[in-house]
């Protein structure tokens, strides 16, 4: 909520520069889209050729019937970051080198309901003895981020135009928990196997310490 408010406010403030306010050449705000959600970006000159700005992202989507380790899960994605970067245009006012931290609070709800015989770890259990399966995948971490990208909001010749971002981010490994509510759900061997499936489930998160950014973004420069 906290964060649709301020993307409405930097919303309301562009609006109501488009109607009024003089082309400092200073100052640009951005609606974006990106593998980070959708947002908004404030940007401003450091040097002639240094920009700085902020940004914050977010995104829900929900999918129903994904494969992880061979269970089919309902997944509740959230994506929460916020940014701070710095841009040298190097050899262009449009080629950029991109280097700063983006602050992620990424979530996965997971949540399973078995219809068949699972196997979960190294033994196979009958529905009733799962039950329904919750887990959660957590990315909370201050990431550094580098990357390129083209366009530049404040020397470009018109005051709306376009933007595109290509980099990573380099997270640590997500976290990662599992429960069970079924028969067999405070069976010690069964909390091995859910020890076992759990970090079956982070195996096959690990490649994403190295988190892919591309973004576009349409700016209005003030």
């Amino acid at each position: 909520m906290k964060l649709n408010v301020i993307l409405l406010l930097i919303l309301s403030i562009l609006l109501s520069c488009g109607a009024g306010c003089t082309d400092s050449g200073r100052f640009a705000g951005s609606g974006k889209v990106s593998t980070l959600g959708y947002g908004g970006e404030f940007t401003t000159g450091v040097t002639s050729n240094v920009n700085a700005r902020v940004g914050l992202n977010k995104l829900d989507l929900d999918f129903d019937d994904r494969e992880i380790d061979d269970i089919e899960y309902d997944l509740g994605i959230e994506l929460r970051s916020f940014s701070a970067l710095l841009d040298w245009y190097a050899f262009s006012d449009s080629f950029r080198i991109s280097g700063g931290i983006i602050s992620m609070n990424h979530e996965l709800n997971l949540d399973a309901r078995p219809t068949t015989d699972e196997q979960i770890g190294d033994t196979s259990y009958t529905r009733d003895q799962i039950g329904t399966l919750s887990g959660r995948v957590d990315v909370q971490d201050i990431a550094p981020y580098v990357g390129i990208g083209w366009g530049n909001p404040l020397t470009h010749d018109k005051r709306w135009g376009f933007t595109c971002d290509f980099g990573v981010a380099f997270i640590n490994s997500p976290d990662v928990s599992l429960s069970a509510n079924g028969s067999k759900s405070s069976d010690p061997a069964f909390q091995a196997d859910m020890a076992k499936e759990r970090e079956e489930i982070e195996d096959d998160w690990e490649s994403f310490k190295y988190y892919p950014v591309l973004a576009v973004s349409f700016f209005y420069r003030f």
